[in-house]
């Protein structure tokens, strides 16, 4: 993969994860409320901190997260490069889909978690009329803390969902 590709990716990534940042919580995470009483605030950290996703047509695979997710990706294209950015804003993690040399979409190694938002059922019932396939269908995680999926999506990428329902 050329080196300014990586180079751009990677200033491209920074600006995202600092634009998700409040600069009054930099060094202190975002705090929310808890979920098991509702009512204190917590610190949130991840030990995720940037995600790709890689795609062989990327508009296919924009379109599929689109409908799945119910959320707007933007798109951003460059001489060797094509990029599908999640919304950041907010966001602990900042992600994208990326199409470019040396990037190969597979279902082996790492699988990251998506938010499937509060109804994992809802985001599940979309995959495979956009493209996808169900590998582990609706599964209650073994602490009760809510359910989990894992999919193959248009590219071929495993990838889990999680939801609270």
């Amino acid at each position: 993969m050329p080196v300014k590709n990586i180079v751009f990716a990677t200033l491209l990534m920074g600006f995202c994860l600092n634009s998700c940042t409040n600069p009054n919580e930099v060094n202190s995470g975002i705090t929310t409320k808890d979920t098991l009483t509702h009512s204190n605030p917590i610190h949130m950290k991840s030990h995720i901190s940037i995600f790709e996703i890689p795609a062989i047509e990327i508009s296919r695979a924009v379109d599929f997260y689109q409908a799945i997710l119910n959320i707007k990706i933007e798109r951003m294209e460059m001489p060797d490069m094509k990029m599908g950015i999640f919304p950041y804003e907010g966001q602990v993690v900042s992600g994208v889909i990326i199409q470019a040399e040396g990037y190969k979409p597979s279902a082996e190694g790492v699988t990251i978690y998506l938010n499937a938002g509060d109804n994992l059922q809802v985001v599940l019932d979309k995959v495979e009329r956009n493209g996808g396939k169900i590998i582990i269908p609706k599964t209650s995680h073994a602490d009760e803390s809510g359910y989990f999926a894992v999919l193959l999506d248009s590219e071929g990428n495993k990838i889990g969902l999680h939801s609270p329902n």
